[in-house]
């Protein structure tokens, strides 16, 4: 037999071996321990051998920056950040700093201008570089207190992560957040607190804004940075590493690819927990997306503008077509602001940071934006 027609041979074997690997991946993907793995990736824990008590080391200016830990009410401890507002940071003296700024100088931050927390996504570290860049752009351009915080299990922090705990965490964070801004006498703080996720810190941020809103508690603002509607769609058209499909080739047999989606143990239903809040939502997303199908921003938009279909009453969203930047939508249902930017271009990771994503939070969260002005809203 030639070698050619003994690689023929061997060729017939390939789809049963692909099906083989497809089907053990399947398998694996049921198992709650993997599972848990493969979505926070909590064990990358990148940059290597980090200087968390030196955030200057990553790009932050001297001193900005106060490294310090929040406990949670189920006995876990969380790094963070408190990066300090630009305008507030230069009054400092002398400046810039040469040393540590005390504790109460952070403090008193919380009074001077409006709070991002924020939510960051899976693997990596709140040291990851496009994540100081955007601390660094909130705290430089829209002049804001920036937290981030580390989930259990990631960085610094203690425990193990699970998608009850990453609530906890969020909750646990805010509330922390909440007493400075009241110590630092800035009256009700929801009104100076404007919540923030980036892709995985998206679910954590919309959960925390269905919680908050179970108490009665409207944030400034949601920004939703490469959002999805929950974990189960999105592993739907998920490829891990970007290669490897998980239930998308199951798209074909709905009742097939439904029985594995409810196998999924960690959810985190965004749709469902935005539909409790009226907090003004700003949703993010490109087309150029790699991980997150921007598909699920419009499914997002969908559900906030009309959750029963068309609802009688409701205008169709107002469209801006800014041409090679992107659309922008603008809806504001039961008088809750929803804005869907929807761009060209931008990679999963670079978005957070962009200049128009900053003017854009600048809009929803009413900051900066001088009164005879004109906005990506207002033009």
């Amino acid at each position: 037999m030639s070698s050619a027609q003994t690689l023929l041979r061997r060729a017939q074997f390939l789809p049963l071996l692909l099906g083989g690997l497809y089907g053990v991946v399947l398998l694996l993907a049921t198992v709650p321990w993997v599972q848990r793995e493969l979505t926070y990736l909590h064990w990358i824990r990148f940059p290597f051998f980090p200087k968390y008590d030196a955030p200057h080391a990553y790009g932050l200016a001297p001193f900005k920056t106060r490294n310090f830990a929040i406990s949670t009410p189920d006995g876990e401890t969380l790094g963070a950040w408190h990066v300090l507002p630009n305008s507030y940071y230069m009054k400092q003296a002398p400046f810039p700093p040469q040393s540590d700024l005390s504790e109460d100088v952070f403090a008193n931050a919380f009074g001077a201008r409006p709070t991002v927390l924020y939510f960051h996504g899976n693997a990596a570290t709140r040291a990851a570089p496009h994540r100081v860049r955007t601390y660094a752009a909130l705290s430089s351009v829209l002049d804001l207190n920036v937290v981030a915080v580390d989930y259990r299990g990631f960085a610094d922090s203690s425990g193990e992560p699970s998608e009850e705990g990453l609530k906890v965490d969020a909750r646990a964070a805010y509330d922390w957040i909440a007493k400075q801004v009241k110590a630092a006498g800035k009256g009700v703080p929801e009104k100076q607190i404007i919540l923030m996720g980036h892709s995985l810190g998206t679910g954590v941020a919309s959960a925390l804004t269905g919680l908050l809103a179970d108490d009665r508690i409207v944030p400034k603002a949601l920004v939703l940075i490469t959002p999805f509607s929950s974990i189960p769609d999105l592993l739907s058209s998920f490829y891990l590493f970007g290669v490897i499909p998980l239930l998308s080739p199951l798209g074909h047999f709905p009742s097939i690819q439904n029985f594995f989606k409810s196998l999924i143990s960690v959810r985190f239903n965004s749709v469902e927990a935005l539909s409790r809040t009226l907090a003004p939502t700003l949703i993010v997303h490109t087309k150029a997306d790699k991980v997150v199908p921007h598909s699920h921003s419009a499914a997002i938009f969908e559900s906030l503008v009309a959750p029963n279909g068309t609802e009688a009453g409701i205008p169709k969203p107002f469209v801006l077509d800014y041409k090679g930047w992107g659309t922008l939508r603008i809806s504001n249902p039961r008088g809750r602001q929803v804005i869907w930017w929807e761009g060209d271009f931008g990679g999963h990771d670079e978005v957070g940071w962009a200049e128009g994503t900053m003017d854009l939070i600048a809009d929803i969260a009413k900051l900066n934006i001088p009164s005879d002005g004109p906005s990506y809203i207002s033009l």
